[in-house]
């Protein structure tokens, strides 16, 4: 089930969409499923007293709602689908109460069709929000004067009370949720779902995971990419011999100093393994330029790890290893916890490099080396053997780059 639920909330789902839109569709879709089963129930109650015809009705709706949302599934119209879903809770509770026959001995199951008004207004639809409330008023005033449409109804007194109690109960349960879950508008809840998605991703893969759903699944697609990769240097033996609140300054001061340069350039940080960073240049967000940029923050980010180095006498100061070349960039995990990430050659190679590198300096693989041209004062390594590759590659440290 925590498998099904999930998938059934990405039908109709659109990349396309924008988050207003997702929130709406999410709310309708989900009141709609968890009604079916409900629906089912309570017609076989109804069955089971005698009542065949009130029994048609909660199943008239089981039906009429899968299909509904088998058609949302294909067309992906959701004003169709949210109209649909509201005339229904609007009709059939009022055509319940008035088989059973009227308030009394339907037990004002009409009730639950003020859902439609509260929960039109909820997602936002103002207008068709005030035109259901005016016909939930005109249900109330016709049921006073209306006869039963099928006689008395056959329920005992104990099942007609019982059922009282659930819808008044009921009704009142779920007004207070839907004003509780919206209480300070639907922007500020969306706000606070952005802030909370942005503190953890960053902007680049908050905007992908809250633009389109199936990004949120594991997996991912293989593109090309520049990944770099940054480590402090002599970090084991600087944290071996201080406490863990000196350490704990070094670290949150580097990475501060990182990550703005990082994201400043397009880049997307992935992980913070230890002392480490890691970022992906050319992904979620296309860049055709992703080598220049990587190159653009490693430079700017060891000239951030130089400064504070020099106010800090003895503090570790970065590598930094880079390589350009394709990658599955994607999602990685399991159900209950995953990372967006980027694995493959390119990844182990920018970390190879980087365990290469010098304190304060920036080694970058062939590939990436080529893509930068004549842009990058280079200086050439020499040939060296890295693990994974039978062959031996020829990186270069990167000294500057020159304005174009």
């Amino acid at each position: 089930m925590r498998r099904i639920f999930p998938a059934l909330l990405r039908i109709g789902a659109d990349p396309a969409d924008d988050e207003d839109l997702r929130l709406r569709k999410l709310l309708i879709l989900s009141a709609a499923i968890m009604v079916l089963p409900a629906a089912v129930a309570w017609g076989a109650i109804y069955w089971v007293f005698g009542e065949p015809l009130a029994a048609s009705v909660p199943w008239t709706y089981a039906v009429i709602g899968t299909a509904s949302i088998g058609i949302f599934a294909v067309a992906r119209d959701y004003r169709w689908f949210a109209t649909s879903q509201l005339v229904l809770f609007m009709i059939l509770p009022f055509a319940l109460m008035w088989i059973l026959g009227g308030f009394v001995s339907g037990s004002a199951v009409a009730l639950w069709a003020w859902v439609a008004p509260l929960g039109a207004r909820i997602v936002g639809h103002r207008r068709s929000s005030l035109a259901l409330l005016l016909i939930f008023g005109i249900g109330i005033v016709l049921s006073a004067g209306l006869r039963p449409l099928s006689g008395t109804s056959n329920l005992p007194d104990w099942v007609i009370v019982a059922f009282y109690a659930l819808n008044v109960t009921g009704v009142a349960a779920i007004t207070y949720a839907l004003i509780d879950a919206s209480a300070g508008g639907r922007e500020g809840s969306l706000a606070s779902m952005r802030g909370i998605v942005r503190r953890y991703f960053s902007p680049d893969v908050a905007a992908t995971i809250l633009a389109d759903p199936t990004r949120q699944e594991l997996g991912g697609d293989v593109t090309e990419v520049t990944i770099l990769f940054a480590d402090l240097g002599g970090f084991t033996t600087y944290a071996g011999a201080r406490g863990p609140a000196e350490v704990v300054e070094l670290l949150n001061a580097n990475f501060a100093a990182a990550m703005p340069i990082i994201l400043a350039e397009g880049g997307t940080p992935v992980s913070l393994p230890g002392d480490a960073v890691m970022a992906i240049f050319g992904a979620p967000r296309h860049q055709p330029d992703h080598p220049q940029r990587a190159a653009h923050a490693a430079l700017a980010i060891q000239a951030a790890s130089d400064a504070l180095a020099q106010d800090h006498p003895g503090w570790p100061r970065f590598r930094i290893g880079m390589d350009t070349g394709e990658a599955l960039v994607g999602n990685i995990g399991s159900d209950e916890f995953r990372n967006f990430t980027a694995i493959g050659d390119t990844a182990n190679m920018a970390q190879r490099f980087q365990a290469l590198a010098e304190h304060g300096q920036v080694v970058v693989g062939p590939r990436t080396a080529a893509r930068l041209g004549g842009a990058a004062q280079l200086a050439p390594l020499g040939e060296v053997l890295v693990k994974g590759k039978s062959e031996p590659v020829e990186p270069s440290a990167l000294l500057a780059l020159h304005q174009s």
